[in-house]
């Protein structure tokens, strides 16, 4: 038998997606604990929940609910229960406490790194790519903290990026298995099996010459994937409403789930930061304090834990990435090739980003600048991709990929004291 060298390991980019995953959960399980409450659980369940509650944003709404679930009363039936299924295990694992509530979503985030590495490496070809694409959405700021607390999005979106890789794979059952899932934590996963769908028929229309070829081919796919991932999201529906008692069948409660979001909409005078907020760097959405603790000492002001929600240099490279992908796709047809690639790109991004603008302006529908989240893998994809091809593009990666990890350390949620010093000695926000 062959003996493998470390060097030659050591050289293996698939062992090293792995490492930058384990580093990420690492880092998130050694914050877990902060903050910790003060308050008993059953002190926590009906509000006004006090801040010695220890949740952490929308965790004031899921954690409440499990608990209301665990009793066996339905609660937060506007949302499907697979996410808050996951922060229930973690409880009976662990206890009613930060590890248990965060402990699952936490692997869920973690999970998302290493799957979306492997989505880059299918869609482009390309190991390096793979990797960038996983560290600069590793070390994106705000994804860390959304999917370090307990909230639906991380499990939506790891299960969205298995769907999406299994998709690329052509393994359509799976693919629709896992879309269920993501369907099952959160509902704008729909968005994304949506731009899967989409991305479909414009490659199927390309590769057949007959339109009815195309669509029949195209039809066989969306048959597998909605079929199963409705399926899978009314199965988890009925088992949940026959274990709480909430809705007598499936149909009901998904019907309660559109009807109430529909509903969610602002008027005139509402503080609401539109979608193009998000991704602009002149004019951003203020951060957005989900949690934060501040002291001072000696005149001097800093926060040991804060938790926000704001922009990174990823989220400010969302144009260039649209713009850049659009010419290649352009470029693409004009040369009478289809752009597989840059489809993928573009159909994901309209579908989980510019559909929140007529939503938004239209409509009238309550959008949060956290949506962005199921946008910025694909993003992180993009970079490494369009600045290919020459030094200086691909210096310009990894400079982002730098200022990208400099930004995570210094808005880190939970701050060791030499880390503070260090940042106040430099006169950065600590």
């Amino acid at each position: 038998m062959k003996r493998i060298r470390v060097p030659d390991l050591l050289k293996n980019p698939h062992l090293w997606l792995i490492i930058l995953t384990i580093v990420i959960l690492a880092l998130k399980l050694a914050i877990i604990t902060v903050p910790w409450p003060e308050l008993q659980p059953s002190d926590c369940i009906n509000p006004p929940l006090k801040t010695e509650c220890a949740l952490i944003f929308d965790e004031a709404h899921y954690i409440p609910a499990v608990r209301k679930i665990m009793m066996g009363q339905p609660a937060n039936n506007e949302h499907p229960p697979l996410s808050k299924a996951l922060m229930i295990l973690g409880i009976i694992v662990f206890g009613d406490n930060p590890i248990g509530w965060r402990f699952f979503i936490s692997l869920c985030g973690a999970a998302s790194i290493y799957i979306l590495g492997r989505l880059a490496v299918k869609l482009t070809g390309s190991w390096r790519t793979g990797l960038l694409a996983a560290a600069l959405f590793a070390f994106d700021i705000s994804s860390f903290n959304l999917s370090s607390i307990a909230m639906l999005d991380a499990p939506a979106l790891a299960f969205s990026l298995l769907a999406a890789l299994l998709f690329l794979q052509e393994r359509y059952v799976f693919s629709g298995l896992s879309m269920g899932l993501a369907l099952l934590c959160k509902t704008s996963s729909l968005f994304i099996l949506l731009a899967l769908l989409v991305y479909n028929l414009l490659e199927q229309t390309h590769r057949y010459d007959s339109l009815a070829e195309a669509f029949r081919r195209w039809l066989s796919v969306t048959e597998k994937l909605v079929f199963i991932s409705l399926a899978v999201l009314l199965i988890g529906l009925a088992a949940y409403d026959y274990g709480v008692g909430a809705y007598a069948t499936p149909f009901e409660h998904l019907d309660y789930i559109l009807n109430y979001h529909s509903s969610l909409t602002f008027k005139e005078g509402d503080n609401v930061y539109m979608p193009l907020s998000w991704s602009n760097p002149i004019k951003p959405y203020p951060r957005m304090p989900y949690f934060v603790v501040t002291v001072t000492v000696d005149g001097k002001e800093y926060h040991p834990v804060a938790y926000y929600g704001m922009q990174t240099p990823l989220w400010w490279m969302t144009w260039l990435v649209v713009a850049m992908v659009s010419y290649m796709a352009y470029e693409s047809l004009r040369r009478r090739r289809f752009p597989s690639i840059e489809t993928f790109v573009l159909t994901w991004i309209a579908l989980t980003y510019f559909i929140y603008f007529p939503l938004a302006h239209i409509v009238h529908r309550w959008v949060y600048p956290f949506y962005f989240y199921s946008t910025l893998p694909i993003i992180a994809a993009s970079l490494p991709y369009i600045l290919e091809g020459d030094r200086f593009s691909e210096l310009m990666t990894y400079v982002l990929l730098v200022v990208q990890i400099a930004w995570f350390i210094v808005w880190f949620p939970v701050k060791p004291q030499w880390l503070i010093d260090f940042l106040l000695a430099l006169g950065a926000p600590a």
